[in-house]
């Protein structure tokens, strides 16, 4: 019982001893997560209002956060009057340790900070990377996701996509439809252009601006047929509609006006 007592009464007064300190320290860390909460709301308010990219904005965010907290924590353990020394020591270990460990991803996310500071595309864009294209989803610190057309949530190594050749759609929100026609050799090349030519203009969501007018050209001479060129410009997120509706309507209008397309042939001619 005495023991027990004295226990008591050692554990007692160690508590009173460093009640201070464990009250600066809770301080301390309530007022680093306040810190924390307001300058984050405040950064993520400034970079929507700059329009940053969301996956940018919460980089920053993240960063800014996990900073706070390792500042906080070392300044809740100085009062404490605990070393930090060790602490750091041990942190310098674990971080090597990981990086020991995740190396073959070091790659990605150095490849994901250069895409989020570089941004050849963000969250949103429309881009064709490889036999893949859709919207961005988000650029992470180690792979991007891309929703694909056909609703495929696509996702790829930072470290793989920013060292490839990618078309952004987006950049220029108008784009290129093109529609390669084969005509017979025998056909009126104007009434063909004629024919095609209408076919574009009434097409809908097709730009019809000077500097994005409708085009048709003979492009060569092929093996087979005559083949024609349709050139036109519409809004990047309506070139697919554009893009079969033109098609549509072109095969319609060359039945309308009993101008066939033509099969592959070859002639082939006896020597007796």
């Amino acid at each position: 019982m005495k023991t027990i007592t004295n226990f008591w009464d050692t554990l007692t007064q160690s508590v009173i001893k460093y009640l201070p300190d464990l009250g600066a320290a809770l301080i301390i860390a309530l007022v680093g997560i306040l810190i924390a909460f307001i300058v984050v709301r405040v950064t993520r308010k400034a970079l929507a209002r700059h329009k940053v990219d969301p996956s940018l904005a919460s980089f920053i965010c993240r960063t800014e956060r996990i900073m706070i907290y390792v500042f906080t924590l070392f300044a809740a353990m100085s009062s404490m009057h605990i070393s930090i020394t060790g602490l750091v020591a041990f942190f310098s270990a674990a971080a090597a340790a990981v990086a020991l460990a995740l190396q073959g991803r070091l790659s990605d996310i150095a490849s994901g900070i250069i895409l989020l500071f570089t941004k050849p595309f963000v969250t949103g864009d429309f881009i064709e990377f490889g036999k893949y294209q859709g919207f961005v989803q988000k650029i992470d610190l180690i792979h991007t996701d891309i929703l694909t057309y056909d609703g495929t949530n696509v996702i790829i190594p930072n470290s793989v996509i920013a060292g490839a050749e990618i078309n952004n759609y987006t950049a220029h929100p108008q784009v290129r439809v093109t529609v390669n026609v084969p005509i017979p050799y025998d056909a009126d090349v104007e009434k063909v252009k004629d024919v095609l030519y209408d076919v574009m203009l009434n097409t809908e969501l097709i730009l019809r601006e000077e500097q994005y007018a409708p085009k048709v050209r003979l492009e060569k001479f092929g093996d087979s047929a005559l083949e024609f060129t349709t050139r036109c410009f519409c809004e990047y997120k309506d070139y697919w509609t554009v893009y079969y509706s033109l098609t549509e309507n072109i095969k319609s209008a060359l039945d309308k006006n009993d101008i066939a397309i033509p099969f592959n042939q070859l002639d082939v001619h006896l020597d007796k």
